[in-house]
């Protein structure tokens, strides 16, 4: 996403096209999820967009971002908000300086179930767990709209913080996409190494335990492992890790540039592991960024199952594996081996399905309507 400084879109006239301000002050400011909103949105010519977006991943990016939403505030006077993920940090601030406007919060994950249901934080995110429950259930209250990512993720927020029925909407979280086909490299020789990719933030819901456990037991076969993420502390815990399960064939680098993850490492990669495979509740109500990034990239991809039909078919349009379970993922992970071969045509129909329900024409006719009605119900009041 680009972070410049948000200013008029080309043309506007402050006429009959709802205007947005997206909002983020994430410490990944390039996310997937919110570029692919914003690209939705910007794509469909039918809104004014404006962008409040940060540059920086410091503290800084909060006075970043609303420093830029005020001048859209001030300047341009948006019907509807978007707080893109994670804008939980800067959510009070940003409903008081929206005011009478709409806002939208993307609530994609939640910090609430990754605290209780996943251990983040260890003891300290347990014991902060009921406090933030209250704090998160305020403010998913106090916005107009919630995004989620899936059907499951909607359900939970309605049920956990009794939400309104229409409040929250599930819409796919998304991919960036690039104009035309994917160019998807041949499969490599049968004699060569299975390069297996899988790049991540190390959350529990992505189940490295289960990873590793997998790689661990295809020792015997020439593969590969390419893992991209992870905090200081979690490198040294991954490497660690390893030794101890006497992994040697893997690489692991702690952060690559976004544009050569998208444009070198996943074209590069025979298979990618999307997961999620930690099995917890988490992780089996979402489909991950990286799963459909990969997919939308035409590359053969691993998919852990959750409990909602997204047409997720095995070695037809991905491999399709149970949550939790190490010895499934080795074997999907040992038929790609053996199958090699195929995973050119698995990578394809796996695009195809990303088309049909995770793509951005997808977001769009999701999101779309939502902020046209969103800034009918803001021109309503307004005349009230």
């Amino acid at each position: 996403m680009s972070a410049r400084a948000a200013s008029a879109p080309p043309g506007h006239p402050g006429g009959a096209k709802p205007k947005v301000c997206f909002v983020l002050a994430y410490r990944a400011p390039d996310y997937i999820r919110g570029r692919a909103l914003c690209a939705a949105l910007a794509g469909s010519g039918a809104v004014d967009l404006w962008l409040a977006v940060n540059r920086t991943k410091g503290i800084r990016r909060y006075w970043q971002s609303i420093r830029q939403l005020l001048h859209v505030r001030s300047n341009f006077d948006p019907d509807v908000y978007i707080l893109g993920f994670r804008g939980h940090e800067i959510a009070w601030l940003v409903r008081w300086l929206t005011r009478d406007r709409q806002l939208v919060l993307d609530a994609l994950m939640s910090p609430y179930a990754a605290m209780k249901e996943e251990g983040k934080l260890g003891l300290l995110g347990r014991v902060l767990a009921p406090c933030w429950r209250r704090y998160e259930g305020a403010i998913l209250h106090l916005a107009d709209a919630v995004l989620a990512d899936t059907h499951l993720q909607a359900a939970y927020y309605r049920d956990e913080f009794r939400l309104p029925v229409d409040k929250v909407i599930a819409i796919p979280v998304g991919a960036i996409e690039r104009a035309g086909d994917p160019a998807i490299p041949p499969s490599t020789a049968s004699h060569g190494p299975l390069r297996v990719l899988f790049y991540g933030s190390f959350l529990p819901l992505h189940g490295m335990d289960v990873i590793l456990d997998a790689a661990a037991s295809l020792s015997d076969l020439p593969i590969e492992f390419d893992f991209i993420g992870g905090s200081r502390a979690q490198a040294r815990q991954f490497r660690a890790a390893c030794n101890t399960r006497g992994i040697q064939r893997y690489t692991h680098r702690r952060w690559v540039p976004l544009e050569h993850l998208l444009q070198h490492e996943i074209p590069g990669a025979d298979l990618c592991l999307g997961g999620p495979f930690g099995g917890t509740p988490q992780a089996r109500r979402v489909v991950t960024g990286k799963a459909s990034q990969c997919m939308a990239s035409g590359k053969a991809t691993v998919i852990g199952r959750i409990d909602e039909d997204y047409g997720f078919i095995d070695r037809d349009n991905c491999l399709l594996v149970e949550q939790g379970n190490a010895a499934a993922l080795a074997e999907a992970i040992r038929w790609a081996h053996d199958h090699r071969a195929e995973l050119p045509a698995i990578g394809r129909r796996g695009r195809a399905l990303y088309e049909q329900r995770l793509s951005g024409r997808v977001i769009g006719d999701r999101l779309l309507p939502l902020v046209r009605q969103l800034a009918a119900r803001h021109a309503t009041r307004r005349l009230a």
